[in-house]
């Protein structure tokens, strides 16, 4: 048992036992070992502070201590350690081996208010609400994607760890009634997938009455929904800024008038012609109809693939990269209204094909035009990890505040350590990419001395996760399978969806889950 342990259980056992006399350290130290040294006998007839008062009377009678030194009162703030573990063994030697029934029940302040609290049930309809948006970025690898899902996922989800999070706080009443708090997303992101300002919106527990939620001046009063929420979440899960005061009719989906999107990838060896897949980007600005480029998910049944493109280039990432001589950086930034299942990763599957000659710059614009090709052909997209929601962009009346903006010394604490957590994650990243770079080196020197190479017949398609496909021969998309129409996809879920619930309604179960495992999926 830890010594601060012992400390709090002596005390208890002052407060409900009768003061006893105490010896001061030397003479109870030389009582202590005369008790020791007695016979069984002795001992069992009188306990050891009957024995230490006995030595106490004595050493009065001979002068050694005063009269008004036998019934000190005792001031543990100032008995060191040592001390403290006598008095301790005193009292447990008093009392045996715990205390009986009839005394009175020993809890400390501190243990009455938790059971206090324990056994008080918390209720949401007592306290005040408001409507607020949060943003905040997220390392997508760790996690199964964004979006909270009704089944079991391999990984969590960065929306369940943050309802979660929000249900600890008392901030929301349930993690499954999303409808409750008013809850909204304003971009899907897949597995994988990281963001950099994603928000969410939804209503949540306030210190401030609903009028004095309107002054801003009783912001600095709020709950402190920032730090609450990075004390709970992991580290590469950080909340940065909350929107106190929104317009009316706010909606982190409906609300967001442009989602930003920024793919990194590399150009090894100088070996994608960069300037052809810039080409082949700007082929989609403006509104297309992107059923070529995207998933198609029955469950929601969309028929609208329309969809606007603000924004499509490719830049050199400005900075120094430890690679192979001829090694550059390069980044997809794409900006659009609004996007469909995997779009932006379809996307740029098919520009890595044409940034390595396989496919010419206008097989975008022939992918576009619907009337040629109605269907989807049969290709891979890009890999997750490199792609990162930079940015979902509002309205001029949607007005954030960070921590910089809150003037408590809390704030301050809270800044320095979300600092902190931010160069523990790059420095983390910085070591790892170190390693693996040490690695790649070694590995690479010892494959120089082979020099037979079972690809060299074969075609590399780049998929942006560096490992990409080896194919014995290319097919171009123009000549591939295509997949059924959205017509077809959307009236096959619509049959599942259909036999899953007659199953359900004749006792059925197991359709029923297989049809929600595939709605999981889909969504």
């Amino acid at each position: 048992m830890p010594i601060h342990a012992h400390i709090v259980r002596s005390i208890q056992i002052l407060i409900c036992t009768t003061r006893r006399p105490l010896l001061p350290h030397t003479a109870r130290t030389s009582a202590q070992a005369h008790y020791k040294s007695s016979s069984p006998l002795e001992r069992r007839k009188t306990t050891l502070t009957q024995f230490w008062q006995n030595q106490k009377k004595s050493s009065v009678r001979n002068g050694a201590l005063e009269e008004d030194e036998i019934m000190p009162k005792a001031d543990y703030k100032f008995w060191t350690k040592k001390d403290l573990i006598e008095r301790i063994n005193e009292l447990e030697a008093l009392t045996g081996s715990g205390i009986e029934e009839s005394t009175v029940a020993l809890v400390t302040t501190a243990t009455i208010r938790k059971k206090g609290r324990e056994g008080k049930e918390f209720k949401f309809k007592e306290h005040p609400t408001r409507f607020i948006g949060l943003r905040f970025t997220y390392l997508g690898w760790n996690y199964n994607g964004l979006n909270v899902q009704a089944v079991p996922t391999p990984l969590p989800t960065v929306e369940g760890l943050i309802l979660k999070a929000l249900v600890t706080c008392k901030l929301i009443e349930s993690e499954t009634d999303l409808e409750a708090c008013q809850f909204s997303r304003c971009g899907r992101t897949d597995k994988g997938v990281s963001a950099l300002a994603q928000v969410i919106s939804l209503r949540v527990r306030s210190r401030l009455t609903p009028e004095e939620q309107k002054d801003e001046a009783n912001d600095e009063r709020e709950l402190s929904y920032i730090t609450m929420l990075n004390n709970l979440l992991p580290l590469d899960i950080r909340v940065y800024q909350v929107c106190l005061h929104p317009p009316d009719n706010f909606d982190a989906r409906f609300s967001c008038v442009a989602r930003h999107y920024k793919y990194i990838f590399v150009s090894r060896n100088r070996d994608l012609d960069v300037d052809s897949m810039r080409t082949a980007a700007k082929m989609m600005l403006g509104a297309h109809d992107f059923r070529n480029f995207c998933k198609i998910d029955g469950s929601k049944q969309i028929t609208n693939f329309n969809r606007g493109i603000l924004h499509a280039d490719i830049t050199l990432v400005n900075h120094q990269f430890r690679g192979d001589g001829d090694d550059e950086v390069y980044m997809f930034d794409l900006k659009g209204t609004a996007f469909l299942w995997h779009q932006v990763r379809c996307i740029m599957g098919v520009l890595l094909l044409v940034g390595q000659g396989l496919e010419k710059p206008d097989i975008v614009e022939k992918l576009l035009d619907v009337k040629q090709y109605p269907c989807k052909p049969i290709y891979d997209m890009a890999s997750d990890t490199p792609l990162v929601l930079y940015n979902c962009e509002f309205g001029d009346d949607v007005k954030w505040k960070g921590l910089s903006d809150f003037k408590s010394s809390a704030a301050g604490t809270a800044i320095s350590s979300s600092r902190g957590v931010a160069y523990a994650l790059w420095y983390d990243g910085l070591v790892k990419n170190e390693l693996q770079f040490a690695m790649r080196n070694v590995i690479e020197s010892a494959a120089e001395e082979s020099r037979y190479d079972p690809n060299a017949s074969r075609t590399k398609v780049q998929t942006g996760d560096g490992m990409g496909r080896w194919l014995s021969e290319y097919v171009p998309l123009q000549k591939r399978p295509v997949m059924d129409s959205f017509e077809v996809l959307n009236e096959r879920w619509l049959q599942r969806k259909t036999k899953a619930v007659e199953a359900g309604s004749n006792g059925g179960g197991t359709d029923v889950e297989e049809e929600v495992r595939i709605a999981a999926e889909q969504t």
